[in-house]
């Protein structure tokens, strides 16, 4: 049956499926289209509701519902004329609406008096466009057009190779001989010739007579003196003497009471950060003193993170930290806190990597010394 009591409407909100999708709660004036049935959703806030308004039934139920709506739309082309109905009871004069979306036609009412006229309905939607038509038969041909410019004239083109030399010529017949010359000038004198060899030796005189006897010559010096011998053959070691007595002891030598651990290899224990190699950890302490060696620390990216922690017995009493480069000068820091006794390295941000590098940090520890040595024992 019509609702008769229709809640005023203040705009249409949209079209819904069915009356399960509507809203939980409304305020007074909304409504919602139900497109399906021809239903018009109207909250009633005094009920706390949604009331429906049938739109497909009689000519005269519909201005009764239009009337209590009182929501004027836009004017649209006016329909055909609908059967007549009996009049409905005229609601009273709702606000003005928002247009609602233009509904299916109703079905043929029954056959009664004529009703009030409708209001106009929405315009419809636009129809899709349809097909491209078919293409024109081709026209005819248009006459030739007029003679073009001449073209403009080509680029001289590209000097030819130079041609191959051709072959030597036979030689000519030799010309008559030429008039004799005129008679030189006359040559320098030539160069004297060498002596020649001397001649052979005549042969040897007779012997003359001796002559008178000389006076007696003077004594020689003496002779240097002669070589020194060789030197006589060793005589044989004498017997051993008597066994002395003890001598008495030497002072005591001062103590050092230092403890050593020996060079420890922690390598293994070292968490390295991403793209960081190291090729050995070294880890000694005497007395209270403690090495760190780093050797072959590299990285194939920016370093920056942990790379292990300082077991007991060996932590440092104060914060460590030094710098240094691989061969390309990119730096980086290797720190020790005395806290949690982290071994971190840090590259500045603009290096992209570190060429290998060792390393070593010295410090002074205030732990007692440790019941088991960390690692394992390294030997060069």
């Amino acid at each position: 049956m019509v609702n008769r009591n229709i809640p005023p409407v203040h705009a249409v909100l949209g079209i819904v499926e069915d009356s399960r999708t509507l809203p939980a709660r409304g305020d007074l004036g909304d409504a919602w289209y139900e497109e399906s049935k021809g239903r018009l959703w109207i909250w009633d806030d005094i009920n706390s509701r949604w009331v429906d308004l049938s739109l497909w039934r009689s000519a005269g139920s519909v201005a009764g519902a239009v009337g209590a709506a009182g929501a004027a739309g836009h004017p649209a082309p006016k329909g055909e004329q609908g059967p007549k109905g009996e009049p409905g009871p005229i609601g009273p004069r709702g606000e003005p609406g928002e247009p609602g979306p233009a509904g299916p036609q109703g079905k043929p009412g029954l056959d009664g008096k004529d009703g009030a006229p409708g209001r106009n309905g929405a315009d419809g939607k636009a129809g899709l466009q349809g097909p491209a038509g078919k293409d024109g038969k081709l026209g005819p041909a248009g006459p030739a057009g007029p003679q073009g410019k001449a073209g403009l004239d080509g680029i001289d083109g590209v000097n030819g190779l130079n041609g191959i030399n051709g072959k030597d010529g036979k030689p000519g017949v030799a010309g008559p001989a030429g008039a004799p010359g005129k008679q030189g000038a006359a040559g320098k004198d030539g160069i004297n010739g060498k002596d020649g060899k001397a001649g052979a030796a005549g042969a040897k005189g007779d012997r003359g007579p001796a002559g008178p006897a000389g006076a007696p010559g003077k004594q020689g010096a003496a002779g240097a003196p002669g070589k020194q011998g060789p030197a006589g053959a060793a005589g044989k070691q004498g017997a051993a003497g008597p066994k002395g007595d003890v001598g008495p002891a030497g002072p005591p030598g001062p103590a050092t009471g230092l403890r050593a651990s020996g060079a420890r290899d922690v390598t293994s224990s070292m968490r390295l950060p991403a793209g960081a190699r190291l090729d050995r950890a070294v880890l000694r302490r005497v007395g209270d003193t403690v090495e760190l060696s780093l050797v072959g620390l590299r990285g194939s990216r920016h370093l920056k993170g942990l790379l292990g922690k300082i077991p007991a017995g060996f932590k440092p009493s104060l914060h460590q930290s030094l710098v240094t480069a691989d061969e390309a000068f990119r730096q980086v820091r290797v720190s020790v806190d005395a806290g949690a006794a982290n071994v971190a390295v840090a590259q500045p941000s603009a290096a992209n990597g570190l060429d290998k590098v060792s390393t070593s940090l010295v410090w002074l520890t205030n732990d007692s010394w440790p019941s088991t040595l960390p690692g394992r024992p390294w030997n060069r």
